[in-house]
């Protein structure tokens, strides 16, 4: 591939000399799916990636959850039939217990109101088999791929971003209309802009690893929440679980410190009875590892000629799951600003990086984040709380949940996905 290619481009009707209309920096899933959608919309989009693509599968298993939403989404850009075929895990079934507590609270797909009953609330995906897929597709677009590289500078000016790259020992500079930091919770691009960010360390690790169980998942997922975080258990493809255990620093070290035999009593005991009588002993375990848990979101999502997706924008706490559906969102949300200014135009060239159009891609994602960042906040805390009667009420809300039907349906709309999903409204954009 060309380090990167010079041309006019027609922008505005005013002729710019620039390389590329977009840079994303990070070549991860939102920055690959960003770049796709880009080169759909005929706009010229490079990727600065620090490292070359890697696809395999790691020990243990890095895995991402997906909700409905975002199959339907993969499925429109026709993604989701390859990363099916690698294989993943289907959740149909979402069971919340708290262990020593009384009540449980479960979400069926087949409860869902108005869907399509063969698909399932979620699936749990290797990041690999999202990638693979993701590339195959960019190289059958004008898409180039700067890796490895990294930034090393950049000068926001009024009509243009020049920045400067290093690849190896060499310097070069590029310019575009617009800069998109898609490069994850510690993004540089964010930091080299000033963007600050709020939020806490939670003084937690999330542990990960893969285990095998007796009785397999038969495809559904388990949330046990605990004083010091919760424990969940995600299906995968081969009928193992993929867990995610938050943990006080102390309890991380000593859980992988532990022999296989150790950790797995831990595991079982943390899990609770009512969990473990669902899955049976567990029989093996994979490699541990290890990643702290914290809150990041950035105090502007976006300002003249940048943008910021993905964890870059915003880490939340893996308790539900969403992180990589918000940074889907962020993707839909910026495509539809950028297509409905095309089709209000009547015309493929629109500045991508102009003011408006950035403030109106941070404000629409405002909501979403603090709504989805609220929620799992407020599931640490009630379940993290040892106030004097907050256990019981806790047995008896998960007791009564699912009695009120309204409520679960808008549970389940929420865990899909669907009711974000269908917020979206892209516009037909007249082609050049």
């Amino acid at each position: 591939m060309n380090l990167y290619l010079v041309g006019e481009r027609e922008i505005m009707g005013l002729a710019k000399h620039i390389d590329f209309d977009v840079v994303i920096v990070g070549g991860g899933a939102i920055g690959a799916v960003l770049a796709l959608e880009l080169d759909r919309l005929n706009y010229s989009v490079a990727i600065v990636e620090l490292r070359e693509p890697l696809f395999s599968s790691t020990n243990p298993e890095r895995v991402v959850a997906l909700n409905d939403g975002s199959r339907c989404y993969l499925e429109a850009l026709g993604l989701w039939k390859e990363i099916e075929a690698f294989g993943l895990g289907d959740i149909r079934h979402i069971v919340v217990t708290e262990p020593g507590n009384r009540g449980r609270f479960d979400l069926h797909a087949d409860d869902l109101q108005s869907a399509d009953n063969e698909h399932a609330l979620g699936h749990v995906v290797e990041m690999g088999h999202l990638l693979e897929p993701m590339y195959r597709a960019l190289q059958d677009s004008s898409v180039e791929l700067i890796a490895p590289a990294c930034i090393e500078a950049f000068e926001v000016q009024q009509d243009q971003v020049s920045i400067q790259i290093r690849r190896d020992d060499e310097l070069s500079t590029i310019t575009a209309a617009l800069l998109v930091g898609a490069d994850g919770t510690y993004s540089q691009i964010r930091a080299m802009a000033g963007i600050g960010v709020f939020g806490w360390d939670y003084n937690r690790f999330g542990l990960v690893a893969s285990v095998t169980t007796e009785l397999g998942h038969q495809e559904t997922a388990h949330e046990c929440f605990r004083s010091s975080g919760p424990l969940a258990f995600l299906p995968l493809a081969d009928g193992r679980f993929s867990i995610v255990w938050a943990a006080t620093p102390a309890e991380a070290t000593q859980l992988l410190a532990m022999d296989d035999e150790s950790f797995i009593y831990a595991l079982q005991k943390a899990a609770g009875a009512s969990t473990m009588s669902k899955l049976g002993a567990v029989t093996g375990i994979s490699k541990r590892a290890s990643f702290p848990l914290e809150l990041t979101i950035a105090k502007s999502f976006a300002q003249s000629r940048l943008a910021l997706l993905g964890n870059a924008a915003h880490t939340i706490h893996p308790v539900a799951g969403q992180g990589m559906n918000l940074g889907f969102r962020d993707v839909e949300t910026l495509i539809e600003v950028l297509a409905r200014a095309k089709a209000q135009q009547g015309d493929a060239s629109v500045d991508p990086g102009q003011s408006i159009l950035m403030q109106a891609y941070a404000e629409k994602r405002r909501g979403d984040v603090m709504a989805v960042a609220g929620f799992t906040e407020s599931m640490s805390h009630i379940f993290g709380s040892s106030v004097p009667g907050m256990k019981w009420l806790r047995g008896m809300g998960l007791d009564n949940l699912s009695s009120v039907p309204a409520l679960a349906d808008l549970l389940l709309q929420q865990a899909s996905g669907l009711a974000q999903f269908k917020q979206f409204k892209r516009p037909e954009v007249p082609h050049a």
